[in-house]
């Protein structure tokens, strides 16, 4: 149980803080291309952090970095209340990032080795990003969201000092190991496409819904259907061949960010959410199943998927400064659209099963 209450509580704290960032951003004067550098930075720091701890967690244990996670995320997330210009803005998201990548590669592996099912358990993270965005829809002022998300992050601390996590034995992992990146490469490549994509359109969504009608509310309704409609979707995806979940993540992935192109009103999302719930559930829960199940080095390579998101989240939100600097925003959803499709014929061409 107390896993389950730490995923909802950290779920909730990250999305609280991410929603209207970009929205922050703005207000303290940064330009598009700065927006997408925000992103940028903060995406680097995840990777790097999950790349260096998920190794650390398969050679000495998953409960140090838990909770040593815990405990820097509550700081880094409570120190953004101190956030007043667009420098301060970005050295605090990179602590913040850092820390993230801390935990995330050990909570994943735990879970997978403790016996629970990673589509339940992925739920219960939507279930967090649903509660931080209804959250962030009530409240809108982005320093009481601050500080809610730092005290998750405190509550999420004392859970896990309270918790055992059981023994890990140690494993010997290379600090760059080339034979798991070999082996889970095609995963990684179409994960590494598809989410460039992604992390360029989630740079400029929240702005591009305000520019059609959104209020920040609304802005957190959007975000409450796709993660809402996940809670539901991946508790019923353990069942199914992960291959298959990849696949058919990535195909839906395609249509959701084509049809982003033809909106003109904020309401016209609204349907699309639900189809970007199943994209998004079919996609984790496939990627995380198939990498746990397929690697004794859980940790490794697990944190490898993290930092591949991460990675990705480095050049999505450059390129979307820059394409939506030189062109505007629904050129980045067709940049999205392109990326996803070429994950998935890497997907389709691959020999794994």
């Amino acid at each position: 149980m107390n896993i389950y209450i730490i995923q909802l509580l950290v779920n909730s704290s990250i999305i609280m803080s991410w929603i209207f960032i970009p929205n922050f951003a703005l207000e303290l004067g940064a330009s598009n291309f700065e927006i997408g550098l925000i992103g940028s930075i903060y995406g680097f720091s995840v990777f790097i952090s999950s790349y260096i701890f998920g190794i650390a967690s398969d050679v000495f244990g998953r409960k140090l970095f838990l909770r040593l996670g815990m405990a820097l995320c509550f700081i880094s997330y409570f120190m953004q209340i101190y956030i007043d210009n667009v420098t301060s803005l970005i050295v605090i998201r990179v602590l913040a990032g850092l820390a993230v990548g801390v935990y995330t590669p050990s909570l994943m592996a735990y879970v997978y080795e403790s016996g629970h099912k990673m589509g339940k358990f992925s739920s219960v993270g939507s279930l967090g990003w649903t509660i931080g965005s209804i959250m962030a829809g009530a409240i809108t002022i982005i320093h009481d969201l601050f500080l809610l998300s730092s005290f998750f992050f405190l509550i999420a601390f004392v859970v896990a000092l309270k918790s055992s996590f059981g023994k890990k034995e140690p494993l010997s992992v290379s600090m760059f190991p080339v034979k798991i990146i070999k082996k889970n490469f095609d995963i990684y490549m179409a994960y590494f496409l598809r989410h460039t994509g992604a992390g360029a359109l989630w740079t400029i969504f929240p702005v591009f819904l305000v520019e059609i009608g959104a209020s920040r509310s609304q802005v957190g309704l959007i975000y409450l259907i796709n993660f809402s409609f996940q809670v539901i979707i991946m508790r019923y995806l353990d069942a199914v061949n992960n291959i298959k979940l990849i696949r058919a993540g990535l195909i839906i992935s395609s249509i959701v960010f084509f049809s982003y192109y033809f909106v003109t009103d904020y309401r016209q999302v609204l349907p699309i959410q639900i189809i970007l719930a199943l994209s998004w559930s079919c996609l984790y829960v496939g990627s995380i199943s198939f990498l746990a199940e397929r690697n004794i080095e859980r940790a490794t390579s697990l944190g490898m998927l993290t930092s591949i998101i991460s990675l990705s989240g480095v050049f999505g939100p450059f390129l979307c400064g820059v394409i939506s600097q030189i062109w505007d925003y629904r050129a980045v959803m067709i940049f999205s659209t392109v990326m996803s499709a070429a994950g998935l014929s890497i997907m389709h061409r691959s020999k794994l099963s």
